[in-house]
């Protein structure tokens, strides 16, 4: 079994995670120009959300109860998708960083979801999402190593913390010029279902698959 989903999730509304292994991506293409207009649309979308309303939105509402539930700081641990959108209505622009991250920021802008994309190759199965149930450290992408408590949502391979409380992912598995092969994970929160999940991880598949014409990917549900 590649993915586990442990009962310390389930309970804080983590059933069902949409995940797909997508192959042969070149993170360096360039991407078309209905992208750019995409890109365009969601800086435009970023600087209309009303900042303090965002935080009622159905769906960044849901992933900020969970952190409530285990007790950490909102100020400190936003979900990364209210964090991008607050990022980028400041600047008024999209950080480019390469065609795979930019393709999923642009859907977590749009979507309000949690996405999480990780160096397939990186990886060492099987991953388990649970609460961590132990002291244990990770290191985020652009940032230095931080402590994890044992009630700390996670989802782990068997080298470490890939992803920490739908905030942030570890720098360790991160998407690089040199990636090839990608794995998405959405894990979503109570204001999510299956299906929205599955479309917003189609959606990404879709604007890569514009570029890549030799990729392919599989996609699944894990439950």
């Amino acid at each position: 079994m590649e993915f586990i989903i442990d009962e310390s999730v389930k309970q804080l509304g983590v059933e069902q995670i949409v995940v797909a292994k997508v192959y042969h991506v070149d993170p360096n293409a360039d991407l078309s120009p209905d992208f750019e207009l995409d890109v365009e649309r969601a800086v435009r979308h970023a600087e209309s959300v009303d900042i303090e309303m965002l935080r009622e939105q159905p769906i960044i509402h849901a992933y900020r109860e969970k952190v409530k539930e285990i007790g950490r700081s909102l100020k400190k641990y936003p979900p990364s998708a209210e964090t991008m959108i607050k990022n980028v209505a400041r600047s008024g622009r999209l950080p480019r960083i390469n065609s795979i991250v930019d393709v999923y920021n642009v859907e977590a802008i749009q979507s309000y979801l949690s996405i999480g994309a990780h160096d397939l190759d990186q990886i060492t199965f099987p991953i388990e999402f649970t609460q961590s149930k132990k002291e244990d450290v990770f290191t985020p992408i652009l940032s230095t190593e931080k402590k994890v408590g044992p009630h700390d949502y996670i989802y782990r391979d068997q080298k470490g913390v890939m992803a920490y409380l739908d905030a942030r992912d570890s720098d360790f598995y991160k998407i690089t010029d040199q990636t090839k092969d990608v794995l998405f994970i959405i894990q979503g929160n109570q204001a999510t279902d299956v299906v929205y999940r599955l479309e917003s991880l189609k959606r990404i598949l879709k604007r890569l698959e514009d570029t890549n014409p030799n990729m392919k990917y599989e996609i699944d549900i894990i439950k």
